[in-house]
């Protein structure tokens, strides 16, 4: 007989064509083959079905019997062999034969089973009902099953298993199956092949009473219909159970017998050699549990030293497990426990931890690496002498505690102790571990261990100021840090080298047996405000500007920062605190009695600023005397060196008044004029104390006074120098002197730039340069609204900033109402700006996309223009020969006019456009108004400005906003007209101030025109953002608001 008929005597027909195909359809995935010589092969393979299968065959050839050892991962696992098994032994012997050694035979007959079929009719499953017998006698070895079904042609299982059997008849097999369920068929396959003796029932066959059968039939019976055939009863499966046991003699040697049971189990020995696998009560099936006593001996000898661990360990298992009975001799014991003692001593030696422990667990006694080798398993049961009956344990739990708690804090094991290295570990043991000991061990420590110390520290850092140099120089000041750490004074560069970091993330410092952990503080972040303002000159220390002293001490004040200062720092620092400058600083006796007092108090600021060379803004509203403090300041110094007075040309000659004025023994020279002139005027120079001039002849003169130092450079109305880029504010930044003073009541118009410039005057550096300042505060605060960055600019300039309001100061001030006044524009006013509007936005639209908003400024500004030039009249941009075009806002003006001077008051008008100016000049004569007139090109401007405080005929005065918006007092009117909005309410504000200043006693009303609908209302919404920039920085501690973009615009060119 071949090998490949052989095989097929192993393997049901139907499974063995189904592999066959699985082979023949190629679902074998993976193949491999372990020759073990003797013709012993390993084959691993993965099958494709439902789902990928792991196979495993053993396979080893004797002949002609094939013998293997098959595993598969498929559910299929109650019979002997699965598809997937065939399909790989059948590739085994198709293609790999040669590794037999056998010559090439016939496979025809490895395949002379015909197929079964594995079609299934449709028709309605036909029930198969299973019968069986002599399940429950014991005496019987074997048990039959037969089965029944009155719609099956062949009902008897004998003829179904001849037929299977019977390899001629298969054919006819498809007429038996066909309309039986799944598992009936795959019931009958494993019985098939399954070996079987004729019973005397018919229909009957006898099945040897195996534990693979018995399988079976669990399964059955759980997806089947089983009846027993002397009750005709279903019988299922039942619960397992387990036999009783009786446990007999003493704790030397103990005997155990199984209990008799109500069903087939005899009482007496343990092991029987034919002993039933499951018994039938009340038509189930009950699987019997053996394999778990069978492993006992009948007879248990019990070692002296084992009979406690019996007693109370495998004793009181068997009574969880098993229903026992016991004897007498084996109950009433009593186990107590008792703990060993564990001893445990800690050290501290060359900055290591070390524990010396000992544990004594009755008479044996462990000590430290010998801990580790205890047996926490050996419970160490003793019987008491006194009482047999009571016995007791040393408790292993503790010291299986002991070796955890030395583990959790990184002991480390050597011969003679238990140690330490680690700092980390250190520091966590000590601030953790000794408070986690037991209580119950005996815990013993040096006097080294006593003072090791892991405790929190703030760094205290050290400033200290160096003396002033010798050349007396005061454009740097030098400084070192240091901090004191645990009593030790380090450098920056020397902690950063000690600083280690613990395991939780904390830096740390070791200092002796002390760990200092360093806490989060504050005063280092504000030394880190300090350094961002210096430069580092190594060896700890650092050079800053001279200007920043003033900052340097208000920080320091603020955070407590431990400060050694030198000479002039002290000074500077007792001045302020005990508020030297106002008791020592005499005022000259000309200013003593006209100056106010918040007067007095801005020329002692004055003072302080002059004492110590900072430069400062005097930003007091218009009107409150900034002219007179400057000029009390330079009366009161002994000046060895001219000071030079730079503001707007209108300006000149009110300065000089001034001078001639209050102190008229200050000679001061105008420095205006023709070039020739000019020159001569510098070689008097040093004859005068006070020079005078404009910043256009700055612009012009800046290389001419390279070789001249000022005592003072003053800077009126110094916005005028907001733009860095321009030749005035670089030309102005030329001019040496000691001293530097801005005056100004509008630092900043429109950007945080413009106060950049100013301070570069005044202190160049102390901003840093313009980059510096871009980033650190310009980008921050204008597009990150970063309000720290916000709260430290304003930090750093409030000290070199005096800001007064008339209404905080001058309460004897009469009120300032503002008004504004809508206008409506004329029909052929309003049909103009819609086509002006119309044209300016799509050529505004064009431009900007073509060259993008920055760089379309100018075209935008000069769109706008001619909108607002619009709203006050139309002849402002059209030829209007015939004069049909009308105004509406002049027609209010006129009116507004004329209701005033009915009502006896005096009014100034201001407008932006000169030709707008004419407009109201031409119609106040043709109404009979007298008036007096002012822009850039007039002359005699004093002599105009008296003419209409003084006489009573004159009651309107006509001024261009950008030549009499500053410097002049007109507090002879009290109602003020701004024909045409501008851009910074700044601006608007000082020209309003020419009338609402000291000396008015009226109160003063302000009338705002504006054409309703147009460019002039938006206007008004960007005044109020342009106004947050100058109150938010200078005042208040809010965000100032972004610059006017784009968008800003598109908004303005809407028509409501």
């Amino acid at each position: 007989m071949s090998y490949v008929d052989a095989l097929t005597d192993y393997v049901p027909s139907k499974i063995y064509k189904r592999g066959k195909k699985y082979y023949e359809t190629n679902k074998i995935l993976d193949y491999d083959i372990s020759d073990g010589g003797n013709k012993k092969f390993s084959l691993t393979a993965e099958v494709k079905g439902t789902y990928n299968y792991q196979v495993e065959i053993d396979l080893s050839l004797e002949g002609d019997e094939i013998h293997f050892e098959n595993d598969c991962t498929c559910p299929y696992d109650w019979g002997s062999i699965c598809k997937h098994e065939v399909a790989v032994l059948y590739k085994f012997l198709n293609e790999d034969y040669h590794l037999l050694g056998l010559p090439v035979n016939d496979f025809n007959s490895f395949t002379k089973l015909e197929e079964l079929s594995e079609s299934v009719q449709t028709t309605k499953n036909i029930p198969l009902q299973y019968y069986i017998k002599g399940l429950a006698i014991d005496a019987m070895v074997n048990f039959k099953l037969t089965l029944d079904s009155p719609n099956c042609p062949i009902n008897k299982l004998d003829s179904i298993i001849d037929y299977i059997q019977a390899s001629y008849a298969y054919q006819n097999l498809d007429q038996i199956v066909s309309g039986l369920s799944h598992n009936d068929i795959v019931n009958i396959e494993y019985l098939s092949n399954t070996e079987t003796s004729k019973s005397q029932t018919p229909g009957a066959l006898l099945f040897p009473k195996s534990q693979a059968n018995f399988n079976f039939l669990l399964r059955l019976m759980t997806e089947n219909e089983v009846y027993l055939d002397e009750t005709k009863k279903r019988v299922k499966k039942g619960e397992v159970i387990y036999p009783d046991l009786i446990l007999e003699g003493n704790l030397d040697q103990v005997e155990i017998k199984t209990k008799k049971f109500d069903y087939p189990i005899y009482e007496g020995d343990l092991h029987q050699e034919s002993r039933l696998q499951w018994t039938v009560i009340d038509s189930q099936v009950h699987p019997l549990e053996f394999n778990s006593i069978e492993q006992i001996p009948d007879n248990i000898l019990i070692p002296k030293e084992k009979q406690g661990e019996f007693l109370f360990e495998i004793l009181p298992s068997l009574k969880e497990e098993l229903e026992l009975e016991i004897d007498e001799e084996l109950e009433g014991y009593q186990l107590n426990s008792k703990p060993p003692e564990i001893k445990v001593k800690f050290d501290y030696q060359d900055n290591n931890i070390l524990s010396y422990s000992e544990v004594k667990l009755g008479d044996e006694v462990y000590e430290n690496s010998e801990i580790l080798g205890f047996d926490s398993n050996n419970k160490c049961y003793t019987q008491m002498e006194d009482d047999p009956k009571e016995w007791f344990s040393l408790d292993t739990k503790p010291i299986e505690n002991l070796i955890n708690y030395l583990e959790d804090y990184e002991f480390h094991v050597s011969p003679n102790n238990f140690n330490i290295k680690d700092e980390s570990d250190i520091q966590e043991f000590i601030t953790e571990g000794i408070d986690n000991l037991p209580t119950e061990w005996d815990v013993e420590t040096t006097t080294a261990f006593d003072e090791v110390e892991v405790k929190p520290v703030e760094l205290e850092p050290i400033v200290e100021l160096k003396d002033d140099d010798e050349d007396g120089t005061i454009d740097w000041f030098e400084f070192k840090v240091k901090y004191n750490l645990g009593g030790e004074t380090y450098t920056y560069q020397e902690l950063k080298k000690l600083l280690r970091q613990n395991k939780a993330g904390d830096n740390y410092l070791r200092v002796g047996n002390q760990y200092l952990i360093l806490e989060d503080d504050k005063q280092e972040q504000e030394i880190n405000q300090l350094l961002e303002l210096a430069e580092s000159q190594g060896d700890a220390s650092y050079r800053s500007s001279y200007y920043n002293l003033l900052y340097y001490r208000n920080l320091i004040e603020e955070t407590g920062i431990n400060f050694v200062g030198n000479q002039v720092y002290n000074e500077l620092n007792e001045d302020i605190t005990a508020d030297n400058l106002i008791k020592e600083v005499d005022i000259p006796i000309k200013a003593k009695d006209i100056l106010r007092d918040y007067q007095k108090q801005g020329y002692y600021w004055l003072r302080f600023l002059n004492k110590y060379h900072f430069g400062g803004i005097l930003a007091d509203d218009m009107g409150l005397g900034k002219t007179l403090q400057t000029l009390t300041l330079l009366k009161s110094l002994s000046l060895n060196k001219p000071a030079l007075i730079i503001c707007p040309r209108t300006l000149i000659y009110n300065w000089s008044e001034e001078i001639k004025k209050f102190f008229p023994q200050f000679e001061h020279l105008v420095y205006y004029g023709s070039p020739t002139d000019r020159e001569e005027m510098r070689q008097n120079f040093n004859q005068y104390q006070v020079l005078i001039t404009s910043y256009s002849i700055i612009s012009r003169d800046y290389l001419d006074l390279e070789d001249f130092s000022f005592s003072y450079v003053v800077l009126d109305e110094a916005h005028h120098i907001k733009n860095r880029r321009t030749k005035r504010a670089k030309g102005v930044k030329m001019i040496k002197a000691k001293n530097r003073l801005a005056l100004t009541g509008t630092p900043i118009e429109n950007s945080l730039e413009e106060l950049w410039s100013i301070f570069d005057f005044l202190m160049p550096g102390y901003l840093g340069n313009y980059k510096e300042f871009r980033r650190k505060y310009l980008k921050p605060i204008n597009q990150e609204n970063n309000q720290e960055e916000l709260l430290e600019l304003k930090e750093r300039i409030a000290p070199f900033i005096l800001r007064r309001k008339k209404e905080e100061v001058l309460t004897e001030l009469p009120d300032k109402i503002i008004n504004i006044q809508p206008v409506q524009m004329s029909k052929g006013q309003e049909d103009t700006y819609r086509l002006i509007l119309k044209e300016v936005k799509e050529n505004l639209v064009k431009t900007v996309e073509e060259r993008g908003f920055n760089r379309s400024q100018i075209n935008i500004l000069v769109a706008l223009t001619k909108l607002r030039q619009v709203c006050d009249h139309p002849r402002l941009i059209l030829d209007d020969s015939d004069k049909k075009l009308s105004s509406g806002k002049l027609d209010v003006l006129l009116e507004i006019v004329q209701d005033a001077i009915a009502g006896g008051h005096k009014l100034i008008v201001f407008s932006q456009f000169v030709k707008m100016l004419k407009l109201i000049k031409n119609r106040f004569k043709k109404n009979g108004i007298e008036f007096e007139y002012l822009d850039g090109s007039t002359r005699n401007r004093m002599e105009r400005v008296n003419r209409f405080n003084q006489s009573s005929d004159v009651n309107a005065f006509l001024i261009s906003l950008k030549a009499g918006g500053t410097g002049l007092n007109l507090t002879s009117a009290d109602i003020v007209i701004h024909v045409d909005p501008w851009w910074n309410p700044m601006v608007e504000r000082q020209a309003t101030d020419r009338a609402h200043r000291i000396g008015q006693e009226n109160q003063v009303i302000v009338y705002k025109l504006i054409t309703t609908g147009t460019v002039e209302e938006k206007i008004l919404k960007l005044q109020k953002r342009k106004e947050a920039i100058f109150e938010n920085v200078i005042e208040n501690n809010s965000n100032p608001m972004d610059e006017i973009s784009w968008q800003d615009i598109q908004e303005l060119l809407e028509y409501d």
